[in-house]
């Protein structure tokens, strides 16, 4: 099932728990009718995590370990941002120079691959260098010159890279990965198939908006989330609420990070400054980020089996052009991902829903 809207409803802008209103008094690993709650920040995101029974003093430091340790690897492992990281030495490996790479790493990229080949190139992580030379214009409200953009062009692309048994390289210098697309996603699922493996059968987890459930709420219902408007995080005014049975939900949009730029063109041997509004996800193809336009889509929410997926779909969607192109790919992935199910909503639609 895909859903598209207009006008009144936006799907999936913003997705929280039911209970993300909860007195800030509430503390960590805080229990109330046989629910037990974590809550932090980890990598300028929040998380919450939610167990469906009331857990003694040794479970919580069991709990808070666990939660540790799934950052921990995250960081250490994924992180471009972190200069120790595995994912940053192999970023700063030369052309063909070989590296033996973790089987934990070994295997997410090999997750990457697919969803690179099922996107026909689209959702490709080796975006990273382009991404940087972008950023440093934008930051300072100017666009990168056409020739410095092409030179990047011959290190962007997933045929850059090479794993053989556990063996990695890449065929560019200045190939480099970010792993941002899926990678959160990838800690929801660390954390339910975890908490699932020391005991904890019915878990809700959220880190930054992806999210997954497993089993039940103490209540015996299922866990829940709602539906907000983009303007409006009320849940008493949510337009829907969504029972996760056992899977995962994840949602792109275009409001997270973005910079506007004015560019002075020529029209009728005239200069006019004409702006332009980027946001933070980059194409591989035309190396440039994405524009917010009237026919962009704004968000897109994808309900899969578990996490990853989810977050790489969402992703992909968000890099339509129009909504008639974001329809067409969602019909292809449920083809080819089963149980899958899309809602997106599109610039056009907001204006649509303000008149």
């Amino acid at each position: 099932m895909y859903k598209y809207f207009s006008r009144l409803l936006l799907l999936f802008s913003f997705v929280f728990l039911i209970s993300c209103q909860e007195s800030s008094s509430q503390r960590l690993g805080w229990s109330r009718n046989n629910l037990s709650s974590f809550s932090g920040i980890a990598m300028t995101m929040p998380y919450r995590i939610e167990i469906g029974k009331e857990l003694s003093r040794d479970e919580k430091i069991e709990v808070h370990n666990l939660i540790d340790a799934v950052f921990f690897e995250i960081d250490t492992i994924y992180n471009k941002w972190n200069p120790d990281s595995e994912l940053t030495a192999l970023n700063n490996l030369k052309a063909y120079e070989k590296k033996t790479i973790s089987p934990k790493l070994a295997s997410f990229l090999k997750r990457c691959d697919f969803f690179v080949q099922l996107s026909c190139g689209k959702f490709d992580p080796t975006v990273e260098a382009i991404q940087q030379l972008w950023k440093r214009h934008l930051e300072k409200n100017t666009t990168p010159s056409k020739i410095d953009i092409e030179k990047l062009r011959s290190s962007i692309g997933w045929q850059n890279i090479v794993i053989e048994n556990n063996i990695f390289y890449k065929k560019q210098d200045q190939t480099a990965m970010d792993l941002s697309g899926c990678v959160k996603g990838y800690a929801v699922d660390l954390f339910v198939e975890r908490l699932k493996a020391k005991g904890y059968e019915n878990t809700l987890v959220d880190w930054g908006g992806e999210m997954r459930a497993h089993g039940h709420h103490p209540q015996g219902r299922n866990w829940t989330v709602y539906i907000a408007n983009l303007d409006d995080l009320d849940p008493e005014h949510a337009l829907a609420y969504l029972p996760l049975i056992n899977q995962a939900i994840a949602t792109s949009g275009d409001y997270l990070q973005y910079w506007t730029v004015f560019n002075e063109e020529t029209n009728q041997n005239k200069f006019q400054k004409k702006s332009v509004t980027y946001f933070h996800v980059f194409d591989p193809v035309t190396l440039r980020p994405l524009a917010i336009t009237d026919e962009s889509i704004a968000s897109a929410s994808c309900l899969a089996s578990d996490c990853l997926t989810a977050d790489a779909l969402a992703t992909m969607l968000l890099m339509c052009q129009n909504m008639e192109e974001a329809k067409a790919l969602a019909e292809r992935l449920q083809k080819a991902v089963p149980n899958t199910a899309f809602w997106i909503m599109s610039r056009k639609d907001i204006a649509s829903r303000d008149k």
